[in-house]
């Protein structure tokens, strides 16, 4: 199973900014090719259950970082979880019932880098106040 560029589920719509696909292939190196399959088949689950909307479980859908504000109001990004992969994403207000997923990132710690905050809010600002999908 690969990763899809776009999951339509019963409620939302989940989309990969553009070069999200490829940070995700990027991982490919980091982890052992026997694991790999195996992760990536349950980050299409994962993916395929939030898209129909289903419940999340708190270990692996993580509020992590802000994006930037708008109209004074702070909203937080999260992450999708498969340990030692993260998928950053937040949901849309400019695209309805739409989550975005940024990109990913082998962790092997908690700690939000500002590294990830950088490229999700780019991600955002290009979506969000500049109006390009991908």
């Amino acid at each position: 199973m690969e990763l899809q560029a776009e999951y339509r589920g019963k409620v939302f719509r989940v989309v990969h900014c553009k070069n999200a696909l490829d940070t995700y292939e990027a991982l490919r190196t980091q982890i052992p090719k026997s694991k790999y399959k195996s992760l990536t088949t349950q980050m299409i689950l994962q993916i395929q259950r939030l898209a129909d909307g289903g419940r999340m479980s708190g270990e692996n859908f993580v509020k992590e970082g802000k994006l930037p504000s708008q109209n004074g109001k702070s909203k937080h990004f999260y992450a999708l979880k498969r340990i030692p992969i993260r998928g950053y994403c937040w949901l849309s207000e400019k695209h309805p019932n739409t989550y975005f997923i940024s990109h990913y990132m082998f962790k092997k710690a908690q700690k939000l880098k500002e590294r990830d905050i950088t490229i999700v809010s780019g991600n955002w600002r290009r979506i969000e106040e500049n109006g390009y999908e991908n």
